[in-house]
């Protein structure tokens, strides 16, 4: 990282503060327009982290990769694929 750096002003915005972050700074941050961040106050200032977004169902199934002998989309299997590895009660 190149450590860029820059002062800004505060300046008001209703009844908050607000901050420019130049283009080389969120660059190298890796933020963007309409991201959303978490702020929190530490002993050297304000710390400034990038919140991971919350993805929808649709998302989260699209993304998921499943198990090892788990069945893949499209095929048709047990709803219990694997054999009993306790006192379970087979009928």
């Amino acid at each position: 990282m190149a450590a860029a750096s820059s002062r800004q002003s505060l300046r008001r915005w209703g009844n908050s503060l607000g901050v420019r972050l130049p283009a080389a700074i969120s660059r190298e941050a890796g933020l963007h327009d309409n991201q959303t961040v978490a702020l929190r106050v530490t002993a050297e200032g304000v710390l400034i982290t990038p919140v991971e977004p919350r993805l929808s169902l649709a998302e989260r199934l699209a993304a998921y990769t499943p198990m090892e002998g788990e069945p893949r989309e499209g095929e048709t299997t047990e709803a219990m694929a694997w054999n009993p590895v306790g006192a379970e009660v087979i009928e």
